[in-house]
């Protein structure tokens, strides 16, 4: 036996994997050690043997496992821990494995064309399957399924042993036989009184065709089968095999079994042959191509121990000859590969027909048609082959697009698609090729502009940081991979240097320009003079303002409507936006990655020529010429090396990943690390410029090891251990936020990297590069904006914290702000403290909310610590009623039935409008006490955020004003009022501070809502949502939905990328488990039907009978049950977007329809009508 191939182990194939590994295992006499562990008292002899046989088995196992598997069985060292750790992971005691097995196994059928030996084959291994997770299998039940599963010609033998129930697995394998070889029998044919023929005589009897009696199939005879030919082939091929050394001169002359055979001796040069053994198109000649890649690769030939060498692909141009069989036509074969070693041209059938084209057989030729039906060409018979003629159109031969050959195109890369007047310039940096006619497609497509007015560029500086030029560009969707919105460019006026900073908020823009001028001012020992921007209020404002001016900057502003005033800053975006543009489009990385490219730009435009310069900006600004060899193409491959204190042993030194930038401050690159997904900077690298990065995102990559010549080479594998010394470091996502990236030179950057042309180390070429695009998840989107704000931002919870924080001056902000509203409201008094009475302590609650537009607004919220009060001594009453989510759901469907209108409202501040009747003493709020003063306390006047009795008070004020505006509560809620004339009706619901109005009348409704108004300051919401549900008006009705709810709990159950299933519940699902008594954690599990309830209660209510019936469980739940219950979210997950729908027609729903017989009588008749 040659070799040992056992499959790689990727977690769905445990089964073919093992039993391929214990096959391997002890035809390696390893077997033992997997079994039991090492016996006691062995001689140093025999404990050296066992030591051996210990780690040749655990490398054997370790080496067939995959990369997302290896990782959690690499620290175990005993090959019977290590063997058994893998069957328990993978065949553990886990239930839906033994669901899936058993569905399996019931849902068998025997295929088509499917042999009986095969069939019955199939239904042992899935029988095999079942026992090895503990789900026994009775012979009587594997011949049920297995006779069951029979179907199309042995349909009437099925109905035969139905009847027969004492048959055994093999004896039902020796009828199948029998009546296979009926089926295969010549006399079959003429035989139709017999039920085994009929599927033949009928078939083909009438049609005229004859069968071949060796394989029993129409449309040809024995001398031309397939599986005859095929047979005798393999008899040559070993008998060759054994007289290979002796006969080696007979075998290349013998006939190919494929055309593709690299004899010398040629056919016509504009010969094609179409051939439906090869897998992809292949020439011999470079005169066919318009443009070849390189691409070195083995081809392997079919019934052969030979391979030819594919040195490239390209597109071919060709047309087909005018000969008598139609006339000439222009075609372009696409993705040809190019092998000098065959001895004609190869038109694979296969690649034709994945295209969409139809091959379709006429006499003696074939006809080939596109999809619209229209025919193509024609391949005619000659000598046993499918000839098609073609000319090429390209009389001169094509050479190889390589970057070693002509560079000029992969500079131009390189420079962010640099112009050709500034790149001929780049010839005093670079060494680059003269190219008088070079067009790039990305330029074509990505800088196509208008034509511009006539400019004048002036310089208006003498020295560096003389005069600034700024500008925000912004918003941008979708947000960088930081989360970013904007990007702000600062020029310097003298040196025409770059400064590129990434924004989440316009308010950002004052910090930013403080850092910037206090940095480079210390740097250059230079002063900025004049700053020039826009009139946006980002730049206007009163803090720039009196920043500028304490700084005796003088701030030259444009006029409205007239940016060109500031030309320098508006050129410098359009620039960076295109170069930008170009690069997304030619690396072919997703949009978040603009800030990487943006970034990219800027510091790539700083080392290339400007327009009124004579120097490129970097060397004026740092005062000597830079060195460019470190630049290298953005998104391209790049290769990167891996700590040994981040890897495992028999991990590859080496990862792949793709080029973003430069780094920031230190020496070394930008690098997207695509197994890890995160951005990291290291300068151990290896790039190559022909790939691009994006093609290996979401690429997977199955191997299957040959394991002898793994296992024999096992020693060698410490040739690969790199003692590089590395800077390798995470850092955040976001390309040098709010930093320039030219504090350090490039120059500096040493020999650290090498291109592709130095030849990439053998290890890192061979790693697996596959994993799963970095998808942009719903449910990472839920609540995203505020979400990602909060944690970039650390949200203090103190004020102390706040004030420590970097966006200090915006908190302070925002709690003046709630100063001013509590001071508007009059909450409080200032008073001389009183002796022996009790006072309570106020906190600052922070957070960051979204507004409508999209910006991130600071919220503070001054809340009194009411837990320190005691019920009936400090307070008497704090129940403050909400409305009944029932009441709502009715207010709804009567909306939906008399076609109202709904708006929805929600009361700013709304505690601060209810008076206190009790006696509180507040200390100072926290950071303001020299406001109140010294020895002062705050006497409430009103209800605050924080007391018990702030709810209720709230409700009784707002109770009592509506009663005001003639609105009329409802005794079956306390938070429905009603106003109705007869004609009009009006209906408002409230919860807290959330209002909810229905009505019919533009002008009741106008009146209502401004008396409220009048009293309370109101904001109606843009966005239809209304207790955490939204809610749409159509023209037929209106739907309620949950969809961001169901996604926080497919997140917070881990269940976000199952796979979902289309009912909650299947009938008798809780009795298919196996019975035990293995509990669960039972908080966990009524925290999950809880949110079940919830849902099912407001939006979901085909999930009601499910979590009642599970809800039963609640005072000792088993573990099935809790997977019943994880079913439902799976449920969820397939029907997340799915809405409840109010319209004027009423459907029944009987949720007894699934309950057992038997448990009928423990739940009452419930009737759903929606």
């Amino acid at each position: 036996m040659d070799r040992i191939s056992v499959p790689e182990l990727t977690g769905t194939n445990y089964f073919i994997w093992s039993l391929k590994m214990q096959a391997a295992l002890s035809l390696k006499r390893l077997d033992s050690v997997t079994m039991q562990m090492k016996p006691e008292g062995l001689s140093e002899k025999d404990a050296l043997e066992w030591e051996q046989k210990n780690s040749d088995a655990v490398a054997y196992i370790k080496l067939s496992l995959s990369d997302e598997q290896a990782l959690q069985f690499a620290a175990e060292n005993n090959a019977k821990i290590l063997w058994d750790k893998i069957k328990s992971t993978f065949t553990g005691q886990t239930e839906d494995r033994k669901i899936d097995a058993g569905n399996e196994l019931k849902n068998l059928q025997i295929n088509s064309n499917e042999l009986a030996n095969d069939y019955i084959a199939r239904a042992r291994g899935i029988a095999t399957k079942c026992h090895s997770l503990g789900l026994d299998v009775s012979p009587r039940e594997l011949v049920y399924y297995t006779v069951r599963g029979l179907k199309g010609k042995f349909a009437k033998l099925r109905d035969i042993l139905k009847t027969q129930r004492d048959k055994s697995i093999d004896e039902v394998l020796e009828i199948l036989r029998e009546e296979e070889t009926s089926f295969n029998s010549p006399s079959s044919t003429r035989a139709e009184g017999r039920s085994a023929d009929v599927f033949y005589s009928r078939k083909y009897k009438n049609s005229g065709m004859r069968l071949c009696y060796v394989c029993r199939r129409p449309n040809h005879v024995a001398k031309d089968c397939f599986y005859r030919n095929q047979k005798e082939s393999t008899t040559t091929s070993r008998r060759r095999k054994v007289h290979r050394n002796n006969n080696s001169k007979e075998r290349n002359t013998a006939n190919p079994v494929f055309t593709a055979s690299p004899n010398k001796e040629s056919l016509r040069e504009n010969i094609w042959i179409l051939d439906s053994g090869v897998s992809c198109h292949m020439a011999k000649d470079r005169v066919w191509f318009e443009k070849i890649l390189p691409e070195r690769k083995d081809i392997y030939l079919a019934g052969k121990d030979l391979k030819i060498i594919c040195e490239g692909f390209g597109t071919v141009k060709a047309k087909t000859v005018s000969t008598k069989y139609g006339n000439p036509l222009n075609v372009t074969i696409e993705n040809v590969s190019y092998v000098p070693q065959l001895r004609c041209n190869l038109l694979s059938v296969i690649c034709l027909m994945d295209k969409g084209y139809k091959i379709k057989s006429d006499n003696n030729c074939v006809l080939i048609y596109d999809k619209s039906n229209k025919l193509v060409t024609k391949a005619f018979k000659n000598n046993g082959r499918l000839e098609l003629y073609f000319e090429p159109l390209y009389n001169s031969e094509c050479y190889f697009s390589n970057p070693s050959n002509s560079n000029y195109d992969i500079w131009h890369s390189r420079l962010c698609h640099l112009n050709a007047k500034y790149m001929l310039k780049m010839k005093d940096y670079i060494d680059i090729d003269d190219v008088n006619d070079f067009k790039c497609e990305t330029c074509d497509i990505s800088k196509i502009t208008r034509k511009t007015h006539p400019n004048i560029d002036v310089n208006q500086s003498s020295e560096i940081l003389e005069l600034i030029h700024a500008d925000l560009c912004g918003p941008i969707q979708p947000e960088s991979y930081g989360g970013a919105k904007y990007f702000m460019v600062l020029v310097d006026d003298f040196s025409g240097m770059y400064f590129t900073y990434f924004l989440k908020n316009k308010n950002e823009v004052f910090d930013i320009f403080s850092q910037f001028k206090t940095k480079y001012e210390n740097l250059t020992d230079k002063r900025i003079k004049k700053l020039r921007t826009d009139n946006g209020l980002e730049f206007v404002n009163e803090q720039l303002d009196t920043y500028l001016a304490n700084s005796g900057i003088f701030h030259e502003k444009t006029i409205p409507y007239n940016s060109e005033s500031n030309g320098k800053a508006e050129r410098a975006n359009r620039i960076l936006l295109e170069r930008a543009r170009s690069l997304l489009y030619e690396s072919e990385l997703p949009l978040k990655f603009w800030a990487e490219t943006i970034n990219f730009s800027t510091q790539v435009s700083n080392v290339t020529p400007r327009k009124g310069k004579e120097k490129i900006p970097l060397e004026t600004w740092i005062g000597k010429k830079p060195k460019l060899n470190y630049l290298k193409k953005f998104g391209c491959v790049a290769y990167f090396h891996v700590p040994k204190v981040m890897r495992n042993k028999f991990d590859v030194p080496g990862r792949c990943g793709i080029m973003l930038g430069y780094a920031r401050d230190r020496r070394g690159y930008r690098i997207y690390d695509i197994k890890n997904r995160k951005i990291i900077e290291e300068r151990s690298i290896k790039f190559n410029e022909s790939l691009k990065g994006s093609t290996y995102l979401g690429k997977t990559k199955v191997e299957t090891w040959n394991i002898d010549s793994l296992f024999e080479s096992s020693q060698d594998i410490n040739e690969f251990d790199h003692k590089t010394k590395v800077n390798h470091l995470e850092i955040s996502a976001e390309p040098a936020a709010n930093e320039n990236n030219y504090s350090v030179p490039f120059e500096t950057l040493d020999d650290a990297t090498n291109t592709v042309s130095d030849q990439i180390e053998t290890p890192v070429d061979q790693m697996n590069n596959g994993v799963n695009q970095i998808p942009v998840r719903r449910s990472e989107r839920l609540k995203a904006k505020q979400m990602s704000t909060n944690l970039a931002c650390n949200v203090p919870n103190s004020y102390l914290e706040a004030k420590n924080s970097a966006v200090w001056q915006n908190w302070e902000f925002a709690m003046k702000n709630e100063l001013d509203s509590l001071n508007k409201h009059k909450v409080w008094e200032i008073i001389d403290r009183l002796a022996k009475t009790k006072l309570v302590k106020s906190k600052w609650v922070y957070s960051l909310k979204q507004s409508d537009n999209g910006e991130t607004k600071y919220k503070a919220r001054l809340v009194e610590a009411g837990f320190n009060q005691i019920k009936n001594k400090d307070y008497l009453e704090s129940y403050s009623p909400v409305v009944n989510i029932e009441s709502f759901r009715l207010l709804i469907a009567l909306a939906s039935k008399l076609n109202l209108m709904v708006r929805f409202f929600d009361v700013k501040t709304a505690y601060l409008y209810s008076d206190i009747e009790e006696t509180v003493y507040m200390l100072p709020p926290p950071g303001f006490e020299r406001l109140v003063g010294d020895g002062k306390v705050c006497k409430l006047k009103r209800s605050i955020y924080g007391l018990p009795q702030s709810g209720r008070n709230w409700y009784m004020k707002i109770k009592s004003e509506l009663e005001k505006f003639g609105l009329t509560q409802l005794a079956s809620d306390n938070c429905v009022f009603i106003k109705s004339d007869g004609q009009n009706m009006l209906l408002l619901c409230m919860y807290v501070d959330d209002l909810a109005i229905f009505y019919n009348n533009d002008e009741m409704y106008q009146d209502i809502v401004n008396s409220i108004k009048s009293v309370f300051e109101v904001h109606e919401n843009k966005t239809s949502k209304f207790l955490g549900m939204e809610i749409v008006k159509h023209k037929i009705g209106i739907s309620l939905s949950q969809s961001e709810y169901i996604e926080s709990l497919l997140v917070k159950y881990n269940l976000n990328e199952c796979k979902s299933v289309k009912t909650p519940i299947v009938k008798g699902e809780d009795k298919s488990f196996p019975p035990t008594n293995e509990l669960i954690d039972i908080t966990m599990y009524q925290e999950l039907i809880g949110e079940l309830l919830y849902l099912a209660n407001r939006t979901r209510p085909d999930i009601s009978f499910v979590t009642c019936y599970l809800s039963q469980f609640n005072h000792k739940p088993e573990k099935r049950h809790y997977i019943l219950a994880k079913r439902v979210l799976r449920y969820l997950m397939g029907t997340k977007d799915k809405k409840l729908f109010y319209d004027n027609n009423f459907g029944f729903v009987n949720i007894l329809a699934l309950m057992p017989v038997g448990e009928m009588q423990k739940m009452a008749n419930h009737f759903l009508v929606v």
